[in-house]
Protein backbone atom coordinates (compact mmCIF):
# COMPACT_ATOMS: atom_id res chain seq x y z
CA UNK A 1 0.00 0.00 0.00
CA UNK A 2 2.83 2.40 0.83
CA UNK A 3 4.50 1.69 -2.52
CA UNK A 4 1.20 2.28 -4.36
CA UNK A 5 0.72 5.63 -2.60
CA UNK A 6 4.25 6.79 -3.49
CA UNK A 7 3.80 5.69 -7.11
CA UNK A 8 0.46 7.51 -7.33
CA UNK A 9 1.96 10.72 -5.90
CA UNK A 10 4.75 10.65 -8.47
CA UNK A 11 2.78 9.56 -11.53
CA UNK A 12 -0.07 12.01 -10.97
CA UNK A 13 2.29 14.96 -11.45
CA UNK A 14 4.12 13.66 -14.51
CA UNK A 15 1.62 14.90 -17.14
CA UNK A 16 2.02 18.45 -15.83
CA UNK A 17 5.81 18.30 -16.23
CA UNK A 18 5.57 18.60 -20.02
CA UNK A 19 3.85 21.98 -19.64
CA UNK A 20 5.59 23.19 -16.47
CA UNK A 21 9.21 21.94 -16.33
CA UNK A 22 9.73 23.47 -12.89
CA UNK A 23 7.30 20.88 -11.50
CA UNK A 24 9.63 18.22 -12.86
CA UNK A 25 12.61 19.89 -11.19
CA UNK A 26 10.77 19.90 -7.85
CA UNK A 27 9.84 16.21 -8.22
CA UNK A 28 13.42 15.46 -9.23
CA UNK A 29 14.51 17.42 -6.16
CA UNK A 30 12.24 15.40 -3.87
CA UNK A 31 13.24 11.99 -5.22
CA UNK A 32 16.98 12.80 -5.24
CA UNK A 33 17.13 13.92 -1.61
CA UNK A 34 14.45 11.91 0.17
CA UNK A 35 14.19 8.72 -1.92
CA UNK A 36 10.52 8.29 -0.96
CA UNK A 37 10.24 5.05 -2.95
CA UNK A 38 13.00 3.54 -0.79
CA UNK A 39 10.78 4.10 2.25
CA UNK A 40 8.14 1.80 0.75
CA UNK A 41 7.83 -1.86 -0.23
CA UNK A 42 7.11 -3.85 -3.36
CA UNK A 43 7.71 -2.73 -6.94
CA UNK A 44 8.15 0.95 -5.96
CA UNK A 45 11.50 0.31 -4.26
CA UNK A 46 13.22 -0.61 -7.55
CA UNK A 47 11.14 1.33 -10.08
CA UNK A 48 13.28 4.03 -11.84
CA UNK A 49 11.10 7.00 -10.90
CA UNK A 50 14.01 9.41 -11.14
CA UNK A 51 14.78 8.45 -14.75
CA UNK A 52 11.12 8.91 -15.73
CA UNK A 53 10.93 12.33 -14.07
CA UNK A 54 14.24 13.40 -15.63
CA UNK A 55 13.10 12.39 -19.12
CA UNK A 56 9.77 14.17 -18.71
CA UNK A 57 11.50 17.30 -17.40
CA UNK A 58 13.89 17.43 -20.35
CA UNK A 59 10.92 16.97 -22.68
CA UNK A 60 9.08 19.79 -20.95
CA UNK A 61 12.20 21.95 -21.20
CA UNK A 62 12.20 21.47 -24.98
CA UNK A 63 8.47 22.17 -25.36
CA UNK A 64 8.39 25.12 -22.98
CA UNK A 65 8.35 28.62 -24.46
CA UNK A 66 10.15 30.10 -21.44
CA UNK A 67 13.64 31.47 -21.90
CA UNK A 68 16.10 28.58 -21.54
CA UNK A 69 19.69 29.66 -21.11
CA UNK A 70 22.42 28.49 -18.79
CA UNK A 71 23.85 31.61 -17.09
CA UNK A 72 27.55 32.15 -17.55
CA UNK A 73 28.17 32.14 -13.80
CA UNK A 74 31.76 31.30 -12.75
CA UNK A 75 30.48 28.34 -10.72
CA UNK A 76 28.61 26.95 -13.74
CA UNK A 77 31.71 27.39 -15.92
CA UNK A 78 33.90 25.62 -13.34
CA UNK A 79 31.43 22.72 -13.13
CA UNK A 80 31.35 22.36 -16.94
CA UNK A 81 35.15 22.32 -17.16
CA UNK A 82 35.40 19.64 -14.47
CA UNK A 83 32.73 17.51 -16.19
CA UNK A 84 34.50 17.76 -19.56
CA UNK A 85 37.77 16.75 -17.93
CA UNK A 86 36.09 13.76 -16.28
CA UNK A 87 34.88 12.63 -19.72
CA UNK A 88 38.44 12.90 -21.05
CA UNK A 89 39.98 10.99 -18.13
CA UNK A 90 37.38 8.25 -18.50
CA UNK A 91 38.32 7.76 -22.16
CA UNK A 92 42.06 7.90 -21.41
CA UNK A 93 41.87 5.87 -18.17
CA UNK A 94 42.97 2.33 -17.41
CA UNK A 95 39.62 0.69 -18.18
CA UNK A 96 37.06 3.06 -19.76
CA UNK A 97 34.31 0.45 -19.61
CA UNK A 98 34.83 0.01 -15.88
CA UNK A 99 34.84 3.80 -15.32
CA UNK A 100 31.77 4.60 -17.41
CA UNK A 101 29.24 3.78 -14.66
CA UNK A 102 30.56 6.46 -12.30
CA UNK A 103 30.86 8.94 -15.17
CA UNK A 104 27.20 8.33 -16.03
CA UNK A 105 26.25 8.98 -12.41
CA UNK A 106 28.22 12.25 -12.31
CA UNK A 107 26.67 13.38 -15.58
CA UNK A 108 23.17 12.78 -14.18
CA UNK A 109 24.01 14.76 -11.04
CA UNK A 110 25.41 17.68 -13.00
CA UNK A 111 22.56 17.56 -15.52
CA UNK A 112 20.12 18.07 -12.66
CA UNK A 113 22.21 20.98 -11.36
CA UNK A 114 22.35 22.65 -14.80
CA UNK A 115 18.63 22.14 -15.50
CA UNK A 116 17.83 23.55 -12.07
CA UNK A 117 19.87 26.69 -12.73
CA UNK A 118 18.16 27.11 -16.10
CA UNK A 119 14.59 26.66 -14.84
CA UNK A 120 14.48 27.89 -11.24
CA UNK A 121 15.64 31.44 -11.88
CA UNK A 122 12.93 33.37 -10.05
CA UNK A 123 12.57 34.18 -6.33
CA UNK A 124 9.57 31.90 -5.79
CA UNK A 125 11.07 29.00 -7.71
CA UNK A 126 14.36 29.30 -5.85
CA UNK A 127 12.50 29.31 -2.53
CA UNK A 128 10.48 26.26 -3.61
CA UNK A 129 13.56 24.33 -4.71
CA UNK A 130 15.44 24.96 -1.46
CA UNK A 131 12.37 24.23 0.67
CA UNK A 132 11.79 20.86 -1.03
CA UNK A 133 15.48 19.96 -0.72
CA UNK A 134 15.75 20.91 2.96
CA UNK A 135 12.41 19.33 3.90
CA UNK A 136 13.32 16.07 2.16
CA UNK A 137 16.67 15.81 3.91
CA UNK A 138 15.22 16.99 7.23
CA UNK A 139 12.80 14.04 7.16
CA UNK A 140 15.78 11.69 7.18
CA UNK A 141 17.54 13.78 9.85
CA UNK A 142 14.50 13.73 12.16
CA UNK A 143 14.19 9.96 11.81
CA UNK A 144 17.89 9.51 12.56
CA UNK A 145 17.84 11.91 15.49
CA UNK A 146 14.83 10.26 17.11
CA UNK A 147 16.33 6.80 16.60
CA UNK A 148 19.59 7.90 18.25
CA UNK A 149 17.79 9.37 21.26
CA UNK A 150 15.45 6.40 21.72
CA UNK A 151 18.29 3.88 21.41
CA UNK A 152 20.56 5.87 23.70
CA UNK A 153 23.16 6.02 20.94
CA UNK A 154 23.70 2.26 21.00
CA UNK A 155 22.21 1.78 17.50
CA UNK A 156 23.82 3.13 14.36
CA UNK A 157 21.93 5.30 11.87
CA UNK A 158 22.54 3.65 8.50
CA UNK A 159 22.25 4.95 4.94
CA UNK A 160 18.97 6.09 3.43
CA UNK A 161 19.63 5.05 -0.17
CA UNK A 162 20.54 7.13 -3.20
CA UNK A 163 23.40 9.51 -2.52
CA UNK A 164 23.26 8.51 1.19
CA UNK A 165 24.03 4.84 0.61
CA UNK A 166 26.00 4.28 3.81
CA UNK A 167 26.34 5.91 7.21
CA UNK A 168 29.33 8.08 6.18
CA UNK A 169 27.47 9.63 3.26
CA UNK A 170 24.36 10.17 5.37
CA UNK A 171 26.44 11.87 8.07
CA UNK A 172 28.00 14.18 5.48
CA UNK A 173 24.58 15.14 4.08
CA UNK A 174 23.24 15.91 7.56
CA UNK A 175 26.32 17.95 8.51
CA UNK A 176 25.93 19.98 5.30
CA UNK A 177 22.22 20.41 6.07
CA UNK A 178 22.72 22.05 9.47
CA UNK A 179 23.38 25.59 8.09
CA UNK A 180 20.30 25.33 5.87
CA UNK A 181 18.20 24.36 8.89
CA UNK A 182 19.40 27.44 10.74
CA UNK A 183 18.65 29.52 7.64
CA UNK A 184 15.00 28.56 8.11
CA UNK A 185 15.28 29.56 11.76
CA UNK A 186 16.16 33.03 10.46
CA UNK A 187 13.56 32.96 7.67
CA UNK A 188 10.81 30.53 8.76
CA UNK A 189 7.92 29.86 6.35
CA UNK A 190 5.67 31.02 9.21
CA UNK A 191 6.64 32.85 12.39
CA UNK A 192 5.15 30.09 14.56
CA UNK A 193 7.50 27.54 12.97
CA UNK A 194 10.72 29.17 14.21
CA UNK A 195 11.10 27.11 17.39
CA UNK A 196 9.95 23.81 15.85
CA UNK A 197 12.58 24.33 13.13
CA UNK A 198 15.17 24.87 15.87
CA UNK A 199 14.19 21.45 17.22
CA UNK A 200 14.60 19.98 13.73
CA UNK A 201 18.11 21.47 13.51
CA UNK A 202 19.04 19.81 16.81
CA UNK A 203 17.61 16.47 15.61
CA UNK A 204 19.73 16.72 12.45
CA UNK A 205 22.86 17.26 14.54
CA UNK A 206 21.96 14.30 16.75
CA UNK A 207 21.51 12.14 13.64
CA UNK A 208 25.12 12.89 12.65
CA UNK A 209 26.24 11.60 16.05
CA UNK A 210 24.02 8.55 15.60
CA UNK A 211 25.76 7.53 12.37
CA UNK A 212 28.99 6.99 14.36
CA UNK A 213 30.83 8.37 11.33
CA UNK A 214 34.10 10.01 12.23
CA UNK A 215 34.17 11.96 8.96
CA UNK A 216 30.64 13.21 9.59
CA UNK A 217 31.50 14.17 13.17
CA UNK A 218 34.52 16.17 11.98
CA UNK A 219 32.38 17.84 9.29
CA UNK A 220 29.73 18.76 11.86
CA UNK A 221 32.38 20.19 14.20
CA UNK A 222 33.79 22.28 11.35
CA UNK A 223 30.35 23.60 10.36
CA UNK A 224 29.42 24.51 13.93
CA UNK A 225 32.80 26.16 14.47
CA UNK A 226 32.43 28.27 11.33
CA UNK A 227 28.85 29.17 12.25
CA UNK A 228 30.10 30.30 15.65
CA UNK A 229 32.79 32.46 14.07
CA UNK A 230 30.34 34.14 11.67
CA UNK A 231 27.46 34.58 14.14
CA UNK A 232 26.66 37.87 15.89
CA UNK A 233 25.42 35.91 18.90
CA UNK A 234 28.54 33.94 19.81
CA UNK A 235 27.97 33.84 23.57
CA UNK A 236 24.33 32.79 23.23
CA UNK A 237 25.28 29.97 20.86
CA UNK A 238 28.08 28.84 23.16
CA UNK A 239 25.72 28.90 26.14
CA UNK A 240 23.46 26.48 24.27
CA UNK A 241 26.04 24.34 22.46
CA UNK A 242 28.45 23.60 25.32
CA UNK A 243 25.88 22.05 27.71
CA UNK A 244 24.36 20.04 24.85
CA UNK A 245 27.73 18.71 23.71
CA UNK A 246 28.95 17.90 27.22
CA UNK A 247 25.67 16.28 28.21
CA UNK A 248 25.53 14.32 24.97
CA UNK A 249 29.06 13.04 25.44
CA UNK A 250 28.23 11.50 28.80
CA UNK A 251 24.99 9.98 27.48
CA UNK A 252 26.40 8.13 24.45
CA UNK A 253 27.72 4.57 24.93
CA UNK A 254 31.42 3.76 25.30
CA UNK A 255 31.54 2.15 21.85
CA UNK A 256 30.73 5.51 20.26
CA UNK A 257 33.33 7.32 22.39
CA UNK A 258 36.02 4.81 21.51
CA UNK A 259 35.28 5.14 17.81
CA UNK A 260 35.38 8.94 17.82
CA UNK A 261 38.42 9.15 20.10
CA UNK A 262 40.33 6.84 17.75
CA UNK A 263 40.29 9.69 15.21
CA UNK A 264 43.11 11.33 17.10
CA UNK A 265 45.22 8.17 17.60
CA UNK A 266 46.31 7.62 14.02
CA UNK A 267 49.17 5.24 14.86
CA UNK A 268 46.84 2.84 16.70
CA UNK A 269 43.90 3.01 14.29
CA UNK A 270 44.17 0.30 11.62
CA UNK A 271 41.40 2.00 9.65
CA UNK A 272 43.40 5.21 9.45
CA UNK A 273 46.57 3.36 8.47
CA UNK A 274 44.64 1.63 5.69
CA UNK A 275 43.56 5.03 4.41
CA UNK A 276 47.15 6.27 4.39
CA UNK A 277 48.06 3.28 2.24
CA UNK A 278 45.34 4.17 -0.26
CA UNK A 279 46.48 7.79 -0.27
CA UNK A 280 49.93 6.53 -1.21
CA UNK A 281 48.31 4.48 -3.98
CA UNK A 282 46.59 7.64 -5.28
CA UNK A 283 49.86 9.55 -5.28
CA UNK A 284 51.59 6.73 -7.16
CA UNK A 285 48.88 6.70 -9.85
CA UNK A 286 48.99 10.50 -10.23
CA UNK A 287 52.80 10.63 -10.35
CA UNK A 288 52.84 8.18 -13.26
CA UNK A 289 49.79 9.74 -14.95
CA UNK A 290 49.86 13.41 -13.90
CA UNK A 291 47.60 14.66 -16.70
CA UNK A 292 44.84 12.10 -17.12
CA UNK A 293 45.06 10.05 -13.92
CA UNK A 294 43.67 6.53 -13.95
CA UNK A 295 40.00 7.20 -14.66
CA UNK A 296 36.95 6.65 -12.47
CA UNK A 297 37.15 3.73 -10.01
CA UNK A 298 40.84 3.17 -10.66
CA UNK A 299 41.08 1.90 -7.06
CA UNK A 300 39.29 -1.29 -8.08
CA UNK A 301 41.17 -1.98 -11.34
CA UNK A 302 43.37 -5.04 -10.85
CA UNK A 303 46.12 -3.83 -13.20
CA UNK A 304 46.42 -0.55 -11.29
CA UNK A 305 46.46 -2.38 -7.95
CA UNK A 306 49.30 -4.62 -9.10
CA UNK A 307 51.43 -1.68 -10.25
CA UNK A 308 50.73 1.07 -7.71
CA UNK A 309 49.56 -0.63 -4.52
CA UNK A 310 52.17 -0.62 -1.70
CA UNK A 311 53.21 -4.25 -1.14
CA UNK A 312 51.63 -6.21 1.68
CA UNK A 313 48.39 -4.21 1.84
CA UNK A 314 44.81 -4.92 0.76
CA UNK A 315 43.12 -2.46 -1.64
CA UNK A 316 40.14 -0.53 -0.31
CA UNK A 317 38.23 2.72 -0.84
CA UNK A 318 40.36 5.92 -0.80
CA UNK A 319 38.37 7.59 2.04
CA UNK A 320 39.34 11.08 0.91
CA UNK A 321 37.64 13.16 -1.74
CA UNK A 322 40.92 14.86 -2.65
CA UNK A 323 42.96 11.68 -3.12
CA UNK A 324 39.96 10.17 -4.92
CA UNK A 325 40.02 12.99 -7.48
CA UNK A 326 43.82 12.93 -7.67
CA UNK A 327 43.96 9.24 -8.59
CA UNK A 328 41.00 9.35 -10.97
CA UNK A 329 41.70 12.62 -12.80
CA UNK A 330 45.35 13.47 -12.16
CA UNK A 331 46.78 16.75 -10.97
CA UNK A 332 44.88 18.69 -13.63
CA UNK A 333 41.60 17.18 -12.46
CA UNK A 334 42.38 17.96 -8.82
CA UNK A 335 43.16 21.57 -9.79
CA UNK A 336 39.82 21.86 -11.62
CA UNK A 337 37.98 20.28 -8.69
CA UNK A 338 39.56 22.67 -6.17
CA UNK A 339 38.86 25.58 -8.50
CA UNK A 340 35.20 24.55 -8.58
CA UNK A 341 35.07 24.36 -4.78
CA UNK A 342 36.82 27.70 -4.17
CA UNK A 343 34.81 29.45 -6.89
CA UNK A 344 31.59 28.37 -5.18
CA UNK A 345 32.97 29.44 -1.80
CA UNK A 346 33.95 32.89 -3.09
CA UNK A 347 30.64 33.35 -4.94
CA UNK A 348 28.70 32.47 -1.77
CA UNK A 349 30.70 34.98 0.24
CA UNK A 350 30.26 37.69 -2.41
CA UNK A 351 26.51 37.09 -2.55
CA UNK A 352 26.21 37.29 1.22
CA UNK A 353 28.09 40.60 1.41
CA UNK A 354 26.22 42.21 -1.45
CA UNK A 355 22.65 41.05 -0.89
CA UNK A 356 22.48 41.22 2.90
CA UNK A 357 22.65 45.01 2.88
CA UNK A 358 19.14 45.39 1.35
CA UNK A 359 15.85 44.34 2.90
CA UNK A 360 14.58 43.03 -0.44
CA UNK A 361 17.51 40.64 -0.92
CA UNK A 362 18.55 39.82 2.63
CA UNK A 363 17.07 36.34 2.37
CA UNK A 364 19.17 35.71 -0.76
CA UNK A 365 22.34 36.73 1.07
CA UNK A 366 21.52 34.52 4.06
CA UNK A 367 20.74 31.59 1.76
CA UNK A 368 24.08 32.00 -0.01
CA UNK A 369 25.86 32.09 3.35
CA UNK A 370 24.08 28.88 4.43
CA UNK A 371 25.10 27.11 1.21
CA UNK A 372 28.65 28.36 1.71
CA UNK A 373 28.74 26.90 5.23
CA UNK A 374 27.45 23.63 3.79
CA UNK A 375 30.48 23.62 1.49
CA UNK A 376 32.66 23.99 4.59
CA UNK A 377 31.23 20.73 5.91
CA UNK A 378 31.89 19.07 2.56
CA UNK A 379 35.48 20.34 2.36
CA UNK A 380 36.34 19.26 5.91
CA UNK A 381 34.46 15.96 5.90
CA UNK A 382 35.88 15.19 2.47
CA UNK A 383 39.29 14.75 4.09
CA UNK A 384 38.21 11.29 5.27
CA UNK A 385 35.24 10.37 3.02
CA UNK A 386 35.36 9.64 -0.72
CA UNK A 387 32.36 11.62 -2.05
CA UNK A 388 33.67 13.42 -5.15
CA UNK A 389 30.38 12.71 -6.97
CA UNK A 390 28.19 13.61 -3.98
CA UNK A 391 24.87 15.05 -5.22
CA UNK A 392 24.40 17.61 -2.47
CA UNK A 393 27.76 19.25 -3.18
CA UNK A 394 26.74 20.08 -6.75
CA UNK A 395 23.23 21.06 -5.71
CA UNK A 396 24.64 23.59 -3.23
CA UNK A 397 26.77 25.09 -5.98
CA UNK A 398 23.64 25.35 -8.13
CA UNK A 399 21.88 27.16 -5.26
CA UNK A 400 24.73 29.68 -5.03
CA UNK A 401 24.58 30.32 -8.79
CA UNK A 402 20.78 30.77 -8.63
CA UNK A 403 21.15 33.16 -5.68
CA UNK A 404 23.38 35.38 -7.80
CA UNK A 405 20.88 35.43 -10.68
CA UNK A 406 17.83 35.97 -8.46
CA UNK A 407 19.53 38.62 -6.34
CA UNK A 408 20.53 40.55 -9.47
CA UNK A 409 16.95 40.33 -10.74
CA UNK A 410 15.54 41.76 -7.51
CA UNK A 411 18.05 44.60 -7.36
CA UNK A 412 17.55 45.48 -11.03
CA UNK A 413 13.77 45.42 -10.67
CA UNK A 414 13.85 47.56 -7.52
CA UNK A 415 16.28 50.13 -8.92
CA UNK A 416 14.43 50.59 -12.23
CA UNK A 417 10.86 50.56 -10.93
CA UNK A 418 9.11 53.93 -10.83
CA UNK A 419 6.30 55.52 -8.92
CA UNK A 420 5.00 58.63 -10.67
CA UNK A 421 8.20 58.84 -12.72
CA UNK A 422 10.45 58.83 -9.63
CA UNK A 423 12.82 55.94 -9.04
CA UNK A 424 12.24 53.93 -5.89
CA UNK A 425 15.32 53.60 -3.70
CA UNK A 426 16.28 50.25 -2.23
CA UNK A 427 15.54 50.05 1.47
CA UNK A 428 18.22 49.44 4.06
CA UNK A 429 17.97 49.10 7.80
CA UNK A 430 18.57 52.47 9.45
CA UNK A 431 21.78 52.98 11.39
CA UNK A 432 22.68 56.15 13.32
CA UNK A 433 24.50 58.62 11.03
CA UNK A 434 27.95 59.82 11.89
CA UNK A 435 28.05 63.44 13.09
CA UNK A 436 29.54 65.85 10.59
CA UNK A 437 30.83 68.27 13.22
CA UNK A 438 31.74 67.92 16.85
CA UNK A 439 28.82 68.88 19.07
CA UNK A 440 26.20 68.60 16.31
CA UNK A 441 23.94 65.64 15.57
CA UNK A 442 22.57 64.89 12.12
CA UNK A 443 18.93 63.88 11.95
CA UNK A 444 18.12 60.69 10.06
CA UNK A 445 16.20 61.16 6.81
CA UNK A 446 12.47 60.77 7.18
CA UNK A 447 12.39 58.08 4.46
CA UNK A 448 14.59 55.68 6.41
CA UNK A 449 13.18 52.90 8.61
CA UNK A 450 13.56 53.04 12.38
Amino acid sequence: MRGAIVALLLFMWMPFILFKPYIGVLLWDWISHMNPHKQSYGFATTFPFLDFVAAMTLGGLILSKDKKNLPGHPVVVAMLLYLLWAVFTTIAGFEPGYSSEKLTYLMKVMLFAFVTVMVMKSPNRLRAFVLVMVTSLAFIGIKGGLFTVLSGGSGRVQGAGGMMEDNNQLAMAMAMLVPMAFYYVQHPPHRHLKWPIMGVALAIMVSVVGTQSRGGFVALAGVLGMMLMKSKYKFKLMAVMIPVLVGGYFLVPDSWKNRIESTGSATEDSSFLGRVVMWKFSSNVADDNPIEGGGFNVFYVRRAQEVYMPPGHTPRAPHSVYFEVLAEHGYVGLTLFMTMLFTAWYAGSSNAKRFRQFDETRWVGDLSAAAQLGLVGYAIGGLTVNIAAFDLFYHYMAVIAMCTVVGEQILTRASTSTQGGVKVALSKKWSPPKPTNVGTRAAPPASMKW
